[in-house]
């Protein structure tokens, strides 16, 4: 690996994404250039091309604390999210630990191949290696999670189409819907909603006793919710009237 590699991956490092053209223009070489050093990056699965720039490869990325956090009550929710919707042909994941265990499942099923798109580089690790297409959001990388956002993600999603959007939360209300904590990432959370034929979230019941920031779907822009049969019987009732189908585990 040569010194100008050495610095693509140190400027990744720092800010998480690069475009072509950015580095091109800090090496002071051409695009063409950059690009075949991300080639050959790629192949060391040190970076991963994304449209117009790179973002370290997803391989190597997952949070610490995931095998903590994903406890057998996701996987349990994952299972009968898969058991509901598949077949599907197309899906857009969306954050989430919830979420991730359902990419988990996913990466363990002899299914006919799927398309996947997200904006989770836990998610498209998981199914690093498995027989479905992964095409990942550019995008700026949270802080607080290995989630990609912004104006990029969003002009990025405009041009799909995905059978089920599905959607972790981390508030949610029967009467009002379902919430992130990050103003920028429902931006992104309504854009795939818009994208979907039908939304699924999928939460633990705990999160409706959570108050929320900002809301990114009404429980009419809801078709499934997959949860725990600890959720209050009132907020099913709130929410089927709604035309959610509640499916608890």
């Amino acid at each position: 690996m040569h010194t100008r590699q050495k610095k693509l991956l140190e400027q990744l490092r720092r800010s998480g994404f690069i475009s072509f053209s950015d580095a091109a223009k800090s090496a002071n070489v051409t695009e063409m250039t950059i690009r075949r050093d991300v080639r050959l990056l790629a192949e060391r699965h040190l970076v991963m091309a994304v449209k117009n720039g790179m973002i370290p490869h997803p391989a190597g990325y997952e949070p610490e604390n995931s095998a903590l956090l994903l406890n057998p009550e996701k996987f349990a929710l994952a299972e009968a999210l898969y058991n509901e919707i598949m077949p599907a042909e197309t899906l857009f994941l969306g954050s989430g630990f919830t979420v991730l265990a359902f990419a988990k499942i996913l990466s363990t099923r002899t299914v006919p191949r799927l398309t996947v798109i997200t904006n989770s580089l836990a998610a498209a690790a998981a199914l690093f290696r498995t027989r479905h297409r992964v095409l990942l959001l550019g995008g700026e990388l949270r802080q607080e999670s290995m989630d990609l956002k912004g104006d990029m993600a969003n002009s990025n999603i405009q041009s799909c189409r995905v059978d089920y959007l599905i959607s972790g939360c981390d508030a949610a209300s029967a009467d009002f819907g379902f919430y992130t904590s990050d103003p920028e990432l429902s931006r992104l959370e309504r854009s795939s909603i818009a994208i979907a034929d039908k939304v699924a979230i999928i939460t633990e019941s705990g999160k409706f006793k959570l108050r929320g920031k900002v809301c990114f779907a009404t429980p009419d822009e809801a078709d499934l919710l997959v949860t725990d049969k600890k959720i209050d019987s009132g907020a099913v009732a709130t929410l089927e009237g709604s035309g959610v189908r509640v499916v608890t585990v």
